[in-house]
């Protein structure tokens, strides 16, 4: 796969306003650097104290910026997917609409 370069506005020297997942550039205590996707739960990041976190993006406003196939072989159950929704949309009722984390 080629590599696409993106570029991206880390957010540097200051915190999350917000409880969220977000997409961290890390440097490790060996001079490693990484990226990751942490939590950060309203005061602090969910990963080990001796992790620093020198930059860090919303993660839903990276994904924003890729276009990226679904697994072909999971396309079979996007297609069943579909044919149940089209076949009851027309019965479908806001108001009966769980979301499960």
């Amino acid at each position: 796969m080629p590599k696409t370069k993106l570029a991206v506005n880390w957010i540097e020297d200051k915190q999350p306003v917000q409880q969220g997942i977000y997409l961290v550039a890390v440097r490790y205590q060996t001079g490693f650097g990484a990226y990751d996707v942490v939590a950060w739960d309203g005061e602090q990041w969910q990963l080990d104290a001796s992790i620093n976190v020198v930059g860090w993006i919303v993660f839903d406003d990276f994904l924003k910026n890729l276009d990226i196939s679904w697994p072909v072989s999971d396309q079979k159950g996007d297609a069943a997917f579909k044919a149940r929704y089209e076949a009851d949309k027309d019965n479908f009722k806001p108001d009966e609409f769980v979301e499960v984390e």
